[in-house]
């Protein structure tokens, strides 16, 4: 679905365990599913897993790996169609 304009509300996924992870403008429903937040379009990104020293089922599953392998975690994120924050020229100095 990377690539592909949604509107807010729209489900973006369905999932029964944690494959794909709420990111930016995407809200995570009780059973799991992500939804837009926003209009516009839907972009994936994969970013290393950093487990906090307090899961430690994170950390004994991390130290169990070979040496040098590394985590990533697979974030959906909706990108706005309207541009928020835009700024209006009021006067030149």
């Amino acid at each position: 679905m990377e690539g592909h304009y949604v509107h807010a509300g729209n489900i973006l996924g369905t999932q029964r365990q944690f494959r794909w992870h709420p990111g930016a403008h995407v809200g995570l429903g009780k059973k799991k599913y992500l939804y837009a937040l926003e209009e516009g379009i839907v972009h994936y990104t994969k970013e290393v897993y950093v487990p906090s020293p307090n899961n430690l089922e994170a950390v004994d599953l991390v130290t169990r790996l070979p040496k040098g392998a590394v985590l990533y975690k697979t974030f959906v994120h909706v990108v706005p169609a309207k541009p928020e924050g835009t700024f209006k020229l009021v006067a030149m100095l």
